[in-house]
């Protein structure tokens, strides 16, 4: 290792580590971490840097030999899963190119010349050649290189984070005495500090966690909800048409999204939709809905000149959609499970600091409901009320939404109830 070599910044072995340490966002993969696209921040000379600092921290503290880049994550902060995936790919970019071209001529696909940052490493310069020419496949999308990876390396990410370890290795009286939800809001900061003071035990956590077998995501079930929404969705709305008329006035606006709602609504609920959010008897997480709620509205909206973007940066956090007809009309949606414990919260402050934040006068709470029970029977009645009481108390135009998203019953306990 280069800084191991010398962890003085201004020598030679230090400043050309540096220089290696650039990654560019791996967009020819449409992998990795980014609010829309695939073309991602990737990670410049500043935070090569930043990594090159905490490597030498590592090493002051002795873990000289580092196997696993996550353990950076776990004993320093600002180094999250986003710039390892980037790392990772540019890493192994030129096998991944290699890959795409067997499978490409397995299967009698064209490749095309393409200029790939990383596709190359020069041994000489010891960096990534930045305009390295790979014949890889075309994205059709975009006229863009694509590369493929291999299906059994796909898996929901982090492998190794900070949080994990923490949950898993804390004092053993730590863990018994405060709840999942109170260890979930430790800062990083704290977490960060344990594992500088335990670095044994994060080695030997890394060790044990690369003993188990490792399982590729199952496509088939989808657990996170992030691949399956998307052809549910185009089929759907292609037995589905609706006619809407563009909507040239703030009244017509309502109307359009009240609408794709309602398809989203029976999309759910009656024709069969609902099995998107579940993984078995488990509900799968919160984005499951909302990817299968964008892949509705997106296409309906396409054909009406409404553009529909998910998960926007206010400056606050992500508002999960908004809908804009150019710049005469805009609205904000934010969509919650019923049980989530954040449901209010998502209500009463979430949405109305991002319209806020946007300027933005309408929006919708969209309610999800999973669960049965009388819990759940009465926040579904005590639901118009907060609305109103919500859009009253931030002078904004806030509508609900519902759908049930509870697995229907069998025929059988349907005949016996």
């Amino acid at each position: 290792m280069l800084i191991a070599h010398n962890i003085n910044p201004q020598s030679l072995s230090y400043r050309k580590a540096i220089r290696m340490m650039v990654f560019k966002e791996p967009r020819e993969m449409c992998l990795g971490y980014t609010d829309q696209g695939t073309d991602g921040l990737g990670s410049g000379i500043g935070f090569a840097t930043l990594i090159a600092q905490h490597m030498a921290a590592a090493i002051v503290r002795g873990l000289g030999n580092m196997e696993h880049f996550e353990e950076l994550g776990i004993l320093n902060k600002g180094i999250g899963r986003d710039r390892i995936s980037d790392a990772a790919c540019t890493i192994l970019k030129p096998q991944l190119v290699s890959y795409t071209q067997q499978i490409a001529w397995r299967h009698g696909l064209s490749v095309t010349p393409h200029v790939v940052y990383g596709a190359v490493f020069d041994p000489i310069r010891q960096r990534f050649d930045e305009s390295a020419t790979a014949d890889v496949l075309t994205n059709p999308l975009n006229g863009r290189p694509l590369i493929l990876t291999p299906k059994q390396f796909l898996r929901d990410l982090p492998t190794l984070n900070d949080r994990a370890w923490f949950e898993h290795h804390e004092d053993e009286m730590l863990r018994e005495d405060l709840s999942y939800e109170v260890l979930k809001k430790v800062r990083k900061t704290v977490i960060v500090d344990r594992a500088r003071r335990r670095i044994e035990s994060v080695r030997a956590w890394a060790k044990e966690r690369e003993a188990s077998e490792p399982q590729p995501y199952d496509e088939s079930s989808d657990p996170e909800g992030v691949i399956l929404w998307e052809p549910a969705a185009n089929e759907f709305t292609a037995k589905n048409p609706i006619s809407l008329h563009a909507p040239d006035s703030h009244d017509a606006f309502i109307a359009v999204v009240e609408t794709i709602i309602a398809q989203f609504r029976l999309f759910i609920e009656m024709q069969g939709g609902w099995y998107l959010l579940w993984d078995g008897v488990k509900d799968k997480p919160e984005k499951a809905a909302q990817l299968a709620l964008y892949g509705i509205a997106r296409n309906y909206c396409e054909a009406n000149g409404i553009v529909v973007s998910r998960e926007v940066e206010l400056g606050r956090g992500p508002v999960d959609f908004t809908f804009t007809n150019g710049y005469k009309q805009r609205a904000h949606l934010e969509a919650k499970k019923t049980h989530n414990g954040k449901f209010w919260n998502g209500l009463d402050a979430q949405l109305p600091s991002y319209m806020e934040s946007d300027d933005v006068g309408l929006g919708w709470f969209l309610a999800v409901r999973y669960r049965e029970g009388k819990q759940w029977d009465e926040r579904d009645r005590e639901l118009p009320d907060r609305v109103r009481a919500a859009a009253k108390s931030h002078g904004r135009d806030l509508r609900l939404a519902y759908v049930d998203a509870r697995r229907p019953l069998s025929a059988s306990k349907v005949r016996s109830s």
